[in-house]
């Protein structure tokens, strides 16, 4: 395949955006050896935006590296590590060639999730007013009926909820598509990788629940992925900076509380205990960059300390 060229430090995506700027990114996969382009979307960008200086350089070189993924796939996800005596899901000793890879891959969330934000509106954060009115009338009068508990509002949010496609905007969608980081699919697995550099920890903001950790988020979108797909095999796994996280008390705690009962049991509200017990082990927990790097001999010059375009 060749390789896609700018003028961004010899960076393959994303060109031309500035620190802090609004940009369309434009969502990218490489599939069969082709490159594709799945539509923008608006994200801000910074110098050290995560996604240009680690994601997309770091797994674009583990591609070129072998575009197969068989000698790199399965030993990343066995260099993951949780917390000492958690039990996760055993990675298959075959996983078959890399079928494509993704950077901000759109994943929905499961439609059980949805069900359950509609069913329980009392846990519902409301937005500030700026968002409401970049909605239609419509959209604003039906949630704000089901806000005030309208078990009408409830009943047509439920019933559009079961129809057979899942539109990706609805008033009663109160959470949106993921756009993971990156996403490795072979024909049997989905491998969905949430990556982090200067930000504190796992994302955990979100506009209608708050409470829904940005890893089990991810999760929880990895596990409806791979049952829509047909794939029997799906994993989740948190990468991180190696220095910060060694000397930061805080990203530390926050990467700890992915995991705390708590925080499992808010961030995936819809399942039983037994449910979340089985979800939990499909994540694998974290590596660093720099792990992948000096694992995998890809060079340091892939992890970039500021993107200026």
């Amino acid at each position: 395949m060749e390789r896609y060229q700018s003028t961004c430090n010899h960076y393959p995506l994303l060109a031309g955006a500035g620190a802090g700027e609004v940009q369309d990114q434009r969502v990218f996969a490489i599939a069969h050896g082709q490159e594709e382009w799945y539509g923008t979307r608006k994200v801000i960008m910074g110098k050290c935006d995560s996604s240009k200086t680690r994601v997309q350089p770091v797994f674009n070189a583990l591609y070129w590296q072998d575009a197969s993924g068989e000698t790199w796939l399965r030993p990343l996800l066995e260099m993951a590590r949780r917390e000492a005596g958690a039990e996760t899901i055993a990675v298959p000793p075959n996983l078959g060639r890399l079928a494509s890879l993704h950077f901000e891959f759109p994943a929905d969330p499961p439609r059980a999730y949805l069900r359950w934000l509609v069913e329980h509106p009392q846990d519902l954060s409301s937005p500030p007013e700026s968002e409401w009115r970049k909605w239609s009338r419509r959209t604003q009068e039906r949630r704000r009926a089901l806000l005030a508990g309208d078990s009408v509002a409830q009943a047509e949010a439920i019933a559009q909820l079961n129809r057979s496609r899942l539109p990706r905007r609805a008033w009663w969608r109160f959470e949106g598509v993921t756009y993971v980081d990156c996403a490795l699919l072979t024909p049997s697995e989905a491998v969905f990788v949430e990556g982090k550099r200067t930000e504190i920890g796992p994302s955990r903001s979100v506009a209608w629940y708050p409470h829904r950790n940005q890893v089990l988020r991810v999760l929880d979108c990895a596990a409806a992925f791979a049952k829509q797909t047909g794939r029997p095999h799906f994993f989740v796994v948190l990468v991180v900076e190696r220095g910060l996280v060694e000397d930061d008390l805080e990203r530390q705690t926050e990467i700890e509380a992915v995991t705390w009962s708590e925080t499992v049991r808010q961030s995936l509200s819809h399942l039983t205990d037994h449910e979340r017990e089985d979800l939990l082990a499909h994540y694998l927990g974290t590596c660093t960059w720099q792990d992948i790097v000096e694992t995998f001999d890809l060079g340091y010059d892939v992890l970039f300390d500021r993107v200026d375009c």
